[in-house]
């Protein structure tokens, strides 16, 4: 794993004066108001999340609170300082190992500079700076000041930056096993953090030093965290009794042996397969709970370290991008071409003559849960020349797994599509912040296997929703030339055929006569270049 460098985070402490007694009296300094005006929120980073001065601690981003959103590195900065506790927006942003939009909320003391799983167990415990440092020493973090502890600075030691993960890892496990069998994920991820407060405060050693004692941390996170996230939108329970019970005992168990392997990891880097694995997610949400014989293979499985310490994604099969023109034969280019300077060259064709784009993709047995992964996908064509620009960003979009490995992708009854189109010569059109919802499937090509986008149903899209402007959409997507072009994922661990992680990039969806972002995606990437 690429070690990342942060923006520091900036401290500002704000004094006054307390008003005097008496004539003969002395006036003492006020307690001092801690603010922040700066951060970075850290599960791994995680970029484009709404982070928030949560001045009524509520957990809501309420009207009038400001607010900020993290840039690649995690970090944000408020308009002004803040003197009341940070929050985050959950399942806003992605982590850069998980690649998925984090399912908890994460909370911080007012004036922190780091907002983190740490700095939630600290606001969620209630407790003193003195009483928290129970729970840290019981975490094998003694010592540590949550409010500017950033594991992935590069001043962290290794013991403490993958033992910080590996709680981390627990505790985002938990929501997203509540969220994949239909619960309250951020009911789950608080239950969890307070449960840990709890046993690691009470425990006479850090819960890391043995197995029993790591086993006892994670079987009070994933028992209080499941029960808390037990409820559907309308209040039902999602399991009955005795699934809950072996949801518990199986999570317990995958969970415990994710953990260690994390904790004993030589660095970040070397656990970055085990934080961003699906294993136990995949396994438990699989299985059918009812069935005794059911769960004792899958803990079974769960019990195996080797193969659940194993990297688990999607893949680019072969390596390969395939482009369907409207006539003629559909073109296979390798990564390799068309991430080349020279990129491909498509005689005869343009962008109105082109059906489909997609990427084949296979998955590897564990990677994806039973559910599928949520995706948001984007794209974004620019004419190199003229500076002409397309772009789209579609989310609710479902990428499962069949039982080959295959992958195919679905659109979400909820799925939302948001378009923009500059000419070369400066004119704009696009949905802005209004997204087109009646979306029809064949968006999404019928593709073989993986992921793809059909070309005409983004023009028609323009055409229908910009009737006034058909010949312009027309003229400019008949352009010739060199065009780059950028796909971008988010939702799921996408990788090359050989395992080695892709980059990273971010597609921000432009409003039409305007500065403004209408929406964005970021994660994985795919960039390359086309000549028409």
């Amino acid at each position: 794993m690429h070690q990342m460098r942060l923006l520091s985070a900036s401290l500002v402490l704000a004094f006054g004066l307390s008003a005097c007694g008496g004539s003969d009296s002395t006036s003492a300094p006020a307690v001092p108001v801690a603010s922040a005006s700066s951060g970075v929120l850290v599960d791994d980073l995680i970029a484009g999340a709404t982070v928030f001065c949560d001045d009524n601690s509520n957990g809501v981003l309420d009207a009038g609170e400001k607010s900020a959103v993290t840039d690649s590195a995690g970090a944000y900065a408020f308009s002004s300082a803040c003197s009341s506790q940070i929050a985050s927006v959950a399942e806003t942003g992605y982590d850069l190992t998980t690649l998925k939009a984090p399912k908890g909320q994460f909370i911080a003391p007012a004036g922190s500079g780091v907002v983190s799983p740490f700095t939630t167990l600290k606001v969620v415990s209630g407790l003193s700076d003195t009483d928290f440092q129970a729970v840290l020493s019981g975490l094998g973090l003694a010592g540590v000041d949550v409010t500017s502890f950033n594991p992935f600075s590069a001043s962290t030691d290794s013991a403490r930056a993958t033992t910080a993960a590996a709680v981390a890892k627990v505790l985002a496990d938990i929501a997203e096993l509540s969220a994949e069998a239909g619960g309250s994920p951020a009911a789950a991820f608080r239950g969890a953090v307070a449960a840990i407060a709890t046993q690691a405060r009470s425990s006479t050693t850090p819960v890391f030093a043995s197995e029993t004692s790591l086993r006892a941390m994670v079987n009070a996170a994933v028992s209080a965290g499941l029960e808390a996230g037990n409820k559907d939108s309308s209040g039902n329970a999602v399991w009955s009794a005795s699934q809950l019970a072996a949801a518990v005992d199986l999570s317990t168990q995958g969970l415990t042996v994710l953990a260690q392997k994390t904790r004993e990891a030589a660095s970040l880097s070397a656990a970055k397969d085990l934080l961003s694995s699906s294993a136990v997610l995949t396994l438990v949400g699989s299985v059918d709970l009812s069935d005794s014989s059911a769960v004792a293979a899958a803990r079974t499985q769960l019990s195996n370290a080797t193969e659940l310490a194993k990297p688990q994604y999607v893949y680019l099969s072969d390596d390969s991008i395939e482009i369907v023109p409207l006539q003629g034969k559909e073109v296979t280019a390798t990564m390799i071409q068309f991430e080349s300077s020279a990129g491909l060259t498509l005689s005869g064709q343009t962008l109105a003559s082109l059906e489909q784009v997609w990427l084949p993709l296979t998955a590897t047995s564990l990677a994806l849960p039973k559910g599928g992964a949520d995706l948001v996908l984007g794209i974004e064509i620019e004419n190199t020349a003229t500076g002409g620009i397309l772009q789209a960003r579609l989310a609710g979009v479902t990428l499962s797994r069949d039982s080959e490995g295959t992958v195919k992708a679905m659109i979400d009854d909820a799925a939302r599509l948001h378009l923009y189109l500059k000419t070369g010569t400066g004119i704009e059109i696009g949905t802005g912040t209004k997204a087109i919802t009646d979306i029809s499937a064949k968006i999404l090509c019928s593709c073989d296997s993986g992921v793809g986008i059909d070309l005409q149903k983004i023009a028609d899209g323009l055409r229908k929703n910009f009737p006034d402007n058909t010949s312009l959409i027309d003229k400019t997507l008949a352009e010739t030339g060199t065009f780059r072009v950028r796909m971008v994922a988010t939702g799921a661990d996408m990788r090359r055929a050989d395992g080695t992680r892709l980059g990273l990039s971010r597609i921000a969806v432009r409003t039409p006569g305007s500065s403004a972002t209408a929406a964005e995606v970021g994660g994985v990437a795919i960039q390359g270049r086309v000549t028409f």
